[in-house]
């Protein structure tokens, strides 16, 4: 786990039975052993590559809410360098396995873009930033958590799991989640209740997508 404080924990706390059911989940389960179908990998990353175009205009997006600069910095740097590493990952493994990305978006990803999209459309760089966390964060725990119990040697889908869990990735998400702690400390209470309310609702999506590029229909 991430050393963090204050409200992420409050909120990672929150969603804890979430991420539990994540991990369980045997899309997460078979790529981290190699075994995962590459039909529904294929079918998972062509909505990845929908959706990470949206996350990265809506991180650029956040961070206009931003305005110290130093943090407002901190982010842009992350953002180019998070979404570049994706985008270079996404290209390697579309190659690989000659995905078709010509797709329309799942009602999962379409919805899970309208609920960052909505948060960020608040104005509040608070509850902007909580609701796209996710995202960084579990893709992050995920991916230290497979380095931690399965070898990447000969695993087909190493370079994903490379991805989320290297020391680079995971000092830019602290360098995140250190940011949300000091917004969250001086904010009222009904601004860090809703802070929560996003994040346990985006934590949600993140399961919902990992579920629809499994069996591939919405089951929520």
């Amino acid at each position: 786990m991430a050393q963090t404080t204050c409200w992420t924990r409050e909120a990672w706390n929150k969603a804890l039975p979430i991420y539990n059911q994540i991990l369980g989940h045997p899309f997460i389960k078979e790529l981290a052993a190699g075994t995962l179908d590459t039909a529904i990998f294929d079918r998972y990353l062509a909505q990845d590559e929908l959706y990470i175009g949206n996350y990265g205009r809506q991180m650029f997006e956040l961070a206009e809410l931003i305005t110290e600069p130093v943090a407002h910095a901190m982010f842009v740097e992350f953002a180019k360098e998070g979404i570049e590493g994706e985008k270079m990952m996404h290209a390697l493994l579309i190659d690989r396995f000659g995905i078709d990305t010509q797709v329309l978006p799942s009602p999962v990803t379409a919805d899970y873009n309208e609920h960052t999209q909505a948060a960020i459309g608040t104005g509040s760089k608070e509850i902007g930033l909580a609701a796209m966390l996710p995202c960084m964060w579990v893709y992050n725990e995920v991916g230290q958590h497979i380095l931690r119990i399965a070898s990447v040697d000969g695993n087909p889908y190493r370079e994903w799991i490379q991805e989320y869990g290297n020391e680079a990735f995971t000092e830019g998400v602290n360098a995140v989640l250190k940011l949300a702690d000091e917004y969250a400390a001086a904010a009222s209470d009904a601004v860090r209740e809703r802070m929560t309310e996003e994040f346990v609702a985006a934590t949600k999506f993140e399961y919902y997508f990992w579920d629809y590029g499994y069996f591939g229909i919405d089951r929520r």
